[in-house]
This record gives structure tokens, C-alpha cells and sequence, in this order.
């Protein structure tokens, strides 16, 4: 088992920066859920909450434009007011260790990382992440090596909202 720090950030990646939450009322945040900015209401949400579109695939690609990085956030659902910094920040930047599906080959620093699908296959996940492909799913890239049939993956965050995207920030 990985160790990990508040919010899944590990520590070993540089700076950590931040941006200035806004969490809405009646929505419940951990740490270190993956988040996204919603332009409807203007507010923070986390990633189970972004609408599914049809595969993973279509999904991530979407999602990606309004990523905007970790919650170091914890609020309830009883919460009926909206909240901010007091609450807790959202990292846009650092390495981090999220869970992942047993790998079937390993991964290589480089290889990029994206939203994970949830078991229903119909929502994406909080707190767990994937590799893929495609540039334009990825949220970060990987920043060690891991091994077949691991299930964690140590990556550095690429916010898309913030950098324009992995490629353009790599």
C-alpha cells in the first residue's frame, strides 16, 4: 500500500499550488476527490456529479475542458449553505497516488492519466483514475513506474482548465 498524504497528494512532486474553491450548497466533497468546474451554476463539484455521455471515452474527453484538480475539501450533504475557502482548496498542480483497476501491462513515466468510469459504467469516479491514449481524456501524466497488476498509479496533475491540457503543459 502507497503512502499517501492529505488528499492523496504524496509529497515528492514539487509545489503544490491552489485555486480558490466554490462548493455549493447540498453537496458532499472528501478529500482528494477529483473535481470539475461547473459553468451552469459556477461552482465545484466532484467528478461523480459531471453528466455521463455515452462511454468512457466520450465522457472523459468532455470532462477534461472542466477539470479543475484535487479537493483538499470536506463537506456534507447536509450542508445547506455554499462554501469556499474555509472549506478547503482545490490543487491544481503536485504528484499524486490514486487507485486504479489492476493493471493488465505496466505503465511508464509518461503515459497519460484520466477519469475512471465507475462500476455501473455509467458515472465517473471520485477518487480512482486509468491510463489511456488520448490527449485529450488526460488529466496528468505518470511520473513512476508501475508494475502489472498494480493498483495505483503515482501521477502528476496537468489541470487542462488551468494548463490548456497534458501536451501543452508536458
Amino acid at each position: 500500500m502507497p503512502t499517501r498524504g492529505f488528499a492523496n497528494q504524496t509529497g515528492q512532486g514539487g509545489e503544490c499550488r491552489t485555486i480558490t474553491p466554490k462548493w455549493p450548497a447540498s453537496t458532499a466533497v472528501a478529500p482528494g476527490d477529483l473535481v470539475w468546474w461547473d459553468t451552469s451554476d459556477d461552482t465545484h463539484k466532484p467528478m461523480s456529479s459531471y453528466v455521463w455521455n455515452t462511454n468512457i471515452a466520450t465522457t472523459a474527453g468532455t470532462a477534461n475542458a472542466v477539470f479543475a484538480g484535487v479537493s483538499c475539501a470536506r463537506r456534507l450533504a447536509t450542508q445547506t449553505t455554499a462554501g469556499g475557502v474555509a472549506d478547503g482548496m482545490i490543487v491544481y498542480t503536485g504528484e499524486f497516488c490514486f487507485d486504479c483497476d489492476a493493471l493488465g501491462a505496466a505503465v511508464d513515466p509518461g503515459a497519460l492519466v484520466s477519469f475512471a468510469a465507475n462500476a455501473g459504467a455509467d458515472g465517473l469516479e471520485n477518487q480512482k483514475v486509468r491510463t489511456t491514449a488520448t490527449a485529450g481524456e488526460a488529466i496528468g501524466r505518470v511520473t513512476r513506474p508501475a508494475a502489472a497488476g498494480q493498483t495505483c498509479l503515482y501521477f502528476t496533475l496537468l489541470t487542462p482548465l488551468i494548463f490548456g491540457g497534458p501536451t501543452a503543459a508536458a
